[in-house]
């Protein structure tokens, strides 16, 4: 009689696949959350994507600290942070500088100007 297969036979690929599919329902659901506050989802919903977070944190809880893994999102960076040239802020800076100093400033009216009594 064949014996049953035992759990510690499973492949690394079957619970990859199982945790990136949990990972995008877990995106989806805070997705969901957020939609709620602001306004876009019921409270219905909301409670529904609540659950499958906590389920998600409590499966999570379960796993030793140094075995996690990241938390959905976090791992992958989508864009990447470039710093701007030096030289475009040496621009950007000339252009925002108010008159030269050298420049000459319009001189103020000292005549009044009509309709208006002059003390």
């Amino acid at each position: 009689m064949p014996t049953a297969p035992s759990r510690a036979r499973d492949t690394a690929t079957t619970h990859a696949a199982e945790d990136e599919i949990r990972d995008h329902e877990v995106l989806r659901a805070n997705r969901e959350l957020a939609a709620y506050f602001r306004g876009h989802r019921t409270e219905r919903e909301a409670r529904a994507a609540l659950k499958i977070i906590k389920a998600f944190i409590r499966d999570r809880e379960r796993v030793e600290p140094g075995k996690r893994r990241p938390l959905p999102g976090a791992a992958k960076v989508t864009k990447s942070v470039r710093k701007p040239h030096k030289g475009a802020a040496r621009r950007k800076a000339r252009t925002r500088r108010g008159p030269a100093v050298n420049e000459p400033v319009a001189p103020l009216a000292t005549e009044p100007a009509e309709g208006v009594d002059a003390e």
